[in-house]
């Protein structure tokens, strides 16, 4: 980090040399080849192979392309997986917005805490969350038990659980907080005087949004729909979960064919027409969202006017939206209460009415061996991929910002390509890669794997926060009389240790949640997501409510005391600064 901090080109410093930008270059030239370029390029390779007796055959062939091409049940599948991933985050949008819109432009208090509570479920385990679904939707579940003890129903109803509609519902769970994040952030920064002046020129509430806040946002819309599209179209948790046999989407075939089939050339083929759809559909949304010749602002949105000058009607259509805006919370947050009421339910069928109070699930698992060392596990690789991530991300996008890395903008872009690949087809795309290195299957594939994909979202959150610094403080520092590792230490790092300690967060609770490539990589030693996926392929025990009640305290206990500290942190900055 020193010998970053010492390169770091001030304003009217010097020209840069060019083996400096070499040696600060060559680190991310090195990274986008061995766990981007390589691995693809095995991905796209092995499609091309066959296999004989069960081991792949180096005989270049187009059979597995000919096969798909020939196959209709491989076309309706990979049509109805993007068409379950498309309608559930254009859902997803569709709650999203609303919700954003109301938190950014008419919520005056507490926003920043209407903002979290929509963020927190994506901190909580995915299985965790698609697992509740299961609970609340099954022949035994919670939403069968309502009905049928409510007279509604005779008996228990196969029709919630294990269906197409399954999918699309669970999809659309977790497609809304993706949408609302990129959508808030949007609109929060609309400029108010746009506002001000499409009313002063006699606009209605509706042409104000149609022809200012509407396109101004739509870009925003585009890459959170984006992000929701990635989130599930290479998903086979979920599918497994609460899909079943109508609910089979393209991720499972790509899986199977990893592993009970065999036939890695065919699912690489796979796994390649899902790429290439994916980029198709993306690019068609990208290109969609769009929006030219509007000018965008930093001056924010202003409060809205005061409850007490509002006429009667609006105040009832500001109640009336009040209510409206605290629905999708209870949609994102019943299916987890109920959760951890079931963790301390004393049967071991999840039904109302519940039979009794007992700490027993949780007394289990104190006991059980195994998945403590699935515990330890998971906290080993989380440290690692974190610490790992973190520091190459940091060096990253001082490289990036500060020019040492030729071509910079593709890079950062290249950098980023694993998280914009399908989660089945990334896992099988480090598989490859590390079975061509001869890492054997554990933790070291794991580390490997998953820092393929948390190390870019850490290098986003840091360059962004890189580029939003003022130069004149680097300036200032230097004129002061202060060199450059000084300068790093007391003005730059302080400045960005917010977003670094945000990345690492971050990137703990991916690394700690992660069953879609860590699956493809752990071999014997699961680490805690896999061990609970293997419980529950064998059957359900009552524990597993316990083990996602205890992962979902412990995400909102890190989040706090990082809250707290960065907090404290900001303060004794600010102090020392006066």
């Amino acid at each position: 980090m020193a010998d970053i901090a010492s390169d770091l080109p001030m304003p009217a410093t010097r020209p840069m040399r060019l083996h400096r930008i070499s040696l600060l270059g060559w680190p991310v030239y090195a990274w986008f080849i061995v766990l981007v370029l390589v691995p693809n390029l095995l991905l796209i390779g092995t499609s091309f192979l066959r296999t004989s007796n069960g081991m792949i055959a180096f005989d270049p062939t187009i059979a597995s392309y000919l096969r798909l091409w020939k196959s209709a049940s491989f076309q309706f599948l990979l049509v109805k997986t993007l068409a379950t991933s498309f309608g559930a985050a254009a859902i997803g949008c569709l709650i999203a917005y609303p919700m954003a819109y109301y938190a950014a432009r008419v919520v005056q208090k507490n926003r920043s805490v209407l903002v979290l509570l929509v963020i927190i479920p994506l901190w909580i385990s995915l299985l965790m969350r698609v697992f509740a679904w299961r609970m609340i939707l099954g022949q035994n579940g919670i939403l069968n038990s309502f009905l049928v003890g409510s007279g509604i129903l005779d008996q228990p109803s196969e029709a919630f659980l294990y269906t197409g509609f399954s999918v699309l519902l669970t999809y659309t769970y977790i497609s809304i907080p993706f949408c609302f994040i990129a959508i808030f952030t949007a609109l929060e920064k609309i400029p108010h005087s746009l506002i001000e002046a499409s009313q002063d020129s006699g606009a209605s509430a509706w042409q104000t949004f149609r022809h200012v806040v509407w396109p101004l946002s739509r870009p925003a819309v585009a890459i959170g729909f984006s992000l929701a599209f990635l989130m599930t179209v290479g998903d086979y948790i979920t599918p497994s979960m609460v899909g079943g046999i109508d609910g089979t989407m393209i991720g499972m075939v790509i899986a199977s064919q990893f592993g009970i089939a065999n036939n890695w050339p065919y699912g690489s083929a796979i796994a390649v027409c899902l790429m290439v759809s994916v980029g198709v559909v993306l690019a068609v949304v990208m290109w969609a969202g769009q929006t030219k010749g509007v000018l965008m602002g930093d001056e924010g949105a202003r409060p809205p006017v005061a409850a007490h000058r509002l006429s009667p009607g609006r105040r009832l259509l500001r109640a009336g939206a009040a209510v409206a805006f605290a629905l999708p919370y209870l949609f994102l947050y019943a299916p987890l209460a109920l959760m951890v009421l079931m963790s301390f339910n004393d049967s071991s069928v999840q039904a109302f009415p519940l039979s009794g109070a007992t700490l027993r699930w949780y007394g289990e698992l104190a006991e059980n061996g195994s998945m403590l060392e699935a515990v330890q596990r998971s906290l080993v690789v989380g440290v690692c991929v974190v610490l790992a991530s973190t520091v190459t991300a940091t060096g990253f996008a001082f490289a990036i910002h500060y020019g040492r890395v030729r071509q910079a903008r593709f890079f950062e872009f290249a950098l980023a390509l694993p998280v914009a690949i399908p989660g089945v087809v990334l896992g099988i795309v480090m598989v490859l890669a590390t079975q061509l290195a001869q890492i054997p299957s554990g933790v070291g594939r794991i580390v490997i794997g998953q820092a393929s994909f948390v190390m870019p979202v850490v290098l986003m959150i840091v360059l962004a926060r890189l580029r939003r610094l003022d130069g004149a403080l680097l300036e200032a520092s230097m004129d002061a009389g202060a060199n450059h590792w000084q300068t790093f230490v007391h003005v730059l790092f302080p400045s960005i240790r917010g977003a670094i300690v945000g990345g690492a967060l971050l990137g703990f609770t991916l690394s700690a949640d992660d069953v879609m490539v860590t699956l493809f990589l752990s071999g014997t030693s699961p680490t805690l997501p896999i061990w609970v996926w293997n419980q529950m392929r064998f059957g359900f025990t009552p524990s597993v409510n316990a083990i996602f009640t205890l992962v979902g305290v412990g995400s909102l206990l890190a989040i706090v005391i990082c809250n707290r500290l960065l907090n404290r942190a900001s303060a004794a900055g600010a102090g020392s600064g006066r």
